[in-house]
């Protein structure tokens, strides 16, 4: 009737909230570069990118980007590894930019640009969609009191729904539940094992 209650996450980090969009960049061709001769143009490429000739100046078949970026990448700083990036294409999120390798998910480290346009960043932290629901729930706020869950809070999660470790409670005894133990979730409400029938009673569920 029960099933096992799950296991408690605990972050402790910033609070910060923020669900930001991922940019394809494309670097775009080199012809920006000021020079007064063909043998300085030549000299600046070099200089500035660590492109190979055919990446830089041979347009690539993928496509398309959000956005083209009138300077050599080698120019920009990687948010991630902190090199410099050395790449045709490349991602922005979060107001920085990234090598596509290095925009993962800091918990199960898949790669954001891959699996969606969004990712969500709190704790300190880049989450993929999955993760963030997965600990913080649909819109951040707990099931039972209705308050917004802070970063340094602990919780507790039932499918798809988040608690404050504190309101993780058996609705009809205030008992609070331990790793282990049964329960039933009947909307937002958690009803330990030995009060779901008096509770579905009350409630006028039998």
């Amino acid at each position: 009737m029960g099933q096992p209650a799950i296991n408690i996450v605990a972050i402790k980090e910033s609070s910060v909230d923020i669900e930001a969009e991922i940019v394809l960049v494309n670097s775009g061709p080199v012809t920006w570069i000021p020079a007064t001769s063909p043998q300085d143009k030549l000299a600046a490429a070099v200089d500035l990118s660590l492109f190979s000739f055919s990446q830089w100046f041979f347009p690539s078949p993928r496509e398309p980007v959000d956005e083209v970026l009138q300077i050599p990448p080698s120019l920009l700083t990687c948010g991630g590894c902190q090199q410099s990036i050395g790449d045709r294409y490349f991602l922005k999120a979060i107001d920085q930019y990234w090598h596509e390798d290095c925009l993962s998910c800091d918990l199960c480290g898949c790669r954001l640009g891959e699996v969606g346009r969004r990712l969500y960043y709190k704790l300190g932290r880049k989450l993929c969609r999955r993760d963030y629901l997965r600990l913080f729930g649909q819109d951040g706020l707990c099931a039972s009191c209705d308050k917004r869950i802070r970063a340094y809070e602990m919780t507790m999660r039932v499918k798809d729904k988040v608690y404050h470790l504190e309101c993780f409670k058996c609705a009809a005894c205030q008992k609070h539940f331990c790793v282990g133990d049964r329960y039933l979730l009947i909307n937002s409400d958690i009803v330990c094992e030995q009060d779901i029938y008096e509770w579905t009673k009350i409630n006028g569920m039998i």
